[in-house]
Order: C-alpha cells, then sequence, then structure tokens
C-alpha cells in the first residue's frame, strides 16, 4: 500500500523559519521534525501526563531541575524515549524516514533535546 506522502507533510503546522543559511540537517529539523513535534504536542503532554515515572520528573521546582530529571529519565527509559520518537518518525514521508535513518544519532540526540523542551512547556 503507498503511503499518501503529501497527506502527510499537510496535516504539519507551518512553522517559520530561517533556512537560506542553514545546512541539510538543520533544515530538515526546521522543515520536518519541528512541524511534526508541534502537530503531536498534546500527543507528547498526555503520554507524560499518564506515565507515572515521567510525572515525577515535572515535580520539580525549576524548570532546569525539570530539564534534568527528563534528560536521565530518557537515558534510563530508552524505550519510552524510543515510543516518543516513534510518534515523530511515523509522520514522516519515505523519504524523510530514509534520510532521518541516515543520520538516526544525531537526529535522535536532537529529537530527545526537542523533546525535553516541548514536555516542559506542555507541564506547566
Amino acid at each position: 500500500m503507498q503511503r499518501p506522502e503529501k497527506e502527510l507533510q499537510n496535516l504539519r503546522p507551518n512553522i517559520p523559519t530561517e533556512t537560506e543559511k542553514a545546512g541539510e540537517l538543520e533544515s530538515f529539523q526546521n522543515d520536518v521534525l519541528r512541524p511534526i513535534l508541534k502537530f503531536q504536542h498534546d500527543l507528547f503532554v498526555a503520554d507524560a501526563k499518564a506515565n507515572p515515572l515521567m510525572k515525577r520528573c515535572f515535580q520539580k521546582d525549576t524548570i532546569d531541575e525539570k530539564r534534568v530529571e527528563l534528560k536521565n529519565f530518557f537515558a534510563k527509559n530508552a524505550a519510552s524515549k524510543y515510543a516518543f520518537i516513534g510518534m515523530i518518525s511515523g509522520l514522516m514521508t519515505s523519504e524523510e524516514f530514509s534520510y532521518y535513518l541516515s543520520e538516526k544519532a544525531t537526529f535522535d540526540k536532537r529529537l530527545s533535546s526537542m523533546l525535553i523542551e516541548r514536555l516542559i512547556d506542555g507541564m506547566h
């Protein structure tokens, strides 16, 4: 079955970014990853609220403490981290997913950082 590539891309919100000077990795992050993260925001927050271990990360007093707890949580709970990444990669086109796989380690690191910031913003 053929994936509806254009329909996947049309789901994403438009996020204006400065892409003229951006390299290939940064362009992919701005054109693909950020819009998918924004589109899936409510799902990420709902998942985090439903996870008792993750909820404890948000009971810290400062944003920096929350950030450290979330980084530690993702480091110790790879399955949870990759569940979030799956919510993102599942909305990529075949071509985008192929590119993501070619730079998987780099993008997973970037996605973890972006997810942490999105979760902190969503759990206030």
